[in-house]
């Protein structure tokens, strides 16, 4: 009996001492997830959850979506939530709440990350498993989400900032903040507004032409994540077991990441086979007619992230979807590809990758039938020029890290020109 006692008393000044050093050396007088958190946990029910990354957190706000669904909504995303994260909020949601529905965003670029046994960088699991109350699917979630090498510090956090404790200016500064009346209020700040909605306020400036990363390359569903793969079908298991209705989605990007990559029709095919035989639906909005949603640059405050403005017109149209009010014909068109036609001839910016040697490549990215020839120079502040593309069907070329000016592209008398 003492013996167990020992035990008991162990394992409780282990908890203490952890939460001692965690008020004492991280910081999260900044994180949203905190405050997501708190708020998720003081609900006295979610109704429906909105699971998924910054593209569900940015783009679906409750305060629109309660009225419309005639229940109360909650958004759980978070920044670079992968699947295993979602999958621990829902089944938390799920186990302390009388949830109906779970919306679970799915947005490409999780499913093309490493098994969760070769993550080095933990930074979206921690966010959450922070601030999870201990339960057996907190173990659960942290035991899965890497190798056993990263356990120590995802089972006691403050081991991650254990240096802070030889810098006594750090520490002062941490718990000098975490005494304000802000902090201990869980006062909302920097675009927070409510059940987990952040309204980013950025918007694409430079005429709505974009100089982004997002587009460079195609969508590589070959190489989705086993983990992944099996994250998203035992979601799928759990929900229909618990009789919890599930529906995957895509929020709205900008055309230029949609059309930048070249095969998002891939990708929606793909999704759809996966989902295939489960009672699962797969919705991507991507495919929104402009009537309803038209993905101009003052929705979005970059390529992948709509603003403020932008989630507010898509919560509605999603919440009156989802109710019955909008039919799918009016909705969607049938294919990326059809969407594309739509929207017609157009140059939408420059995708670049930087290539480690000094050099950028650069993608151009357009809606412009294949085998376009484009012409591009590049104009320097101090009136010279270089020729990048002359009447070439390659949408790509080079320049290096330091030159900066203006890049002039044209095509069948259509130009642009964009700041590099």
């Amino acid at each position: 009996m003492k013996r167990y006692l020992k035990g008991i008393g162990f394992i409780l000044a282990f908890a203490v001492c952890g939460l001692v050093f965690h008020y004492l050396l991280v910081d999260d007088t900044r994180s949203y997830t905190r405050l997501m958190m708190h708020e998720f946990y003081g609900q006295d029910n979610i109704d429906i959850l909105f699971s998924g990354s910054s593209h569900c957190y940015g783009s679906l706000d409750p305060a629109l979506t309660d009225p419309v669904f005639n229940a109360n909504t909650f958004n759980s995303g978070s920044a670079l939530q992968a699947q295993d994260a979602s999958f621990a909020l829902i089944r938390e949601a799920v186990e302390h709440n009388h949830v109906q529905q779970v919306f679970m965003e799915l947005y490409y670029f999780m499913m093309e990350n490493d098994e969760y046994r070769d993550r080095e960088q933990l930074t979206g699991t921690y966010i959450i498993s922070d601030y999870m109350r201990p339960s057996l699917n907190k173990v659960r979630f942290l035991l899965e989400a890497s190798a056993p090498k990263y356990y120590i510090n995802s089972f006691l956090p403050p081991r991650r900032n254990w240096e802070a404790l030889l810098h006594p200016s750090q520490v002062l500064d941490i718990v000098r903040k975490k005494q304000t009346a802000e902090y201990l209020g869980y006062v909302p700040f920097d675009g927070y507004r409510t059940k987990g909605f952040v309204a980013n306020d950025g918007v694409i400036g430079n005429g709505g032409l974009l100089l982004d990363t997002a587009g460079f390359d195609r969508i590589h569903t070959e190489q989705a994540s086993a983990d992944w793969l099996r994250t998203v079908r035992e979601i799928i298991e759990y929900c229909n077991k618990k009789g919890v209705r599930l529906t995957l989605f895509s929020s709205p990007m900008t055309l230029f990441q949609t059309a930048g990559a070249g095969n998002y029709d891939e990708y929606i095919a793909f999704v759809n086979k996966l989902t295939e035989g489960t009672g699962v639906r797969y919705v991507d909005f991507n495919l929104c007619k402009e009537a309803y949603f038209d993905q101009t640059p003052d929705l979005f405050a970059d390529a992948g992230h709509m603003n403020g403005k932008g989630a507010e017109k898509f919560s509605r149209v999603f919440a009156e979807y989802f109710t019955g009010a909008i039919p799918d014909e009016d909705l969607f068109y049938g294919s990326m590809e059809e969407k594309i036609a739509a929207h017609g001839p157009d140059i939408l910016g420059l995708s670049f990758l930087d290539s480690g040697d000094g050099t950028r490549k650069m993608k151009i990215v357009s809606t412009m039938e294949p085998g376009t020839r484009f012409t591009a120079v590049l104009l320097f502040p101090d009136g010279r020029s270089r020729q990048l593309l002359n009447n070439s069907p390659d949408l790509f070329f080079e320049i290096s890290g330091d030159e900066h000016g203006i890049i002039r592209i044209e095509a069948d008398g259509i130009s642009a020109e964009i700041g590099v």
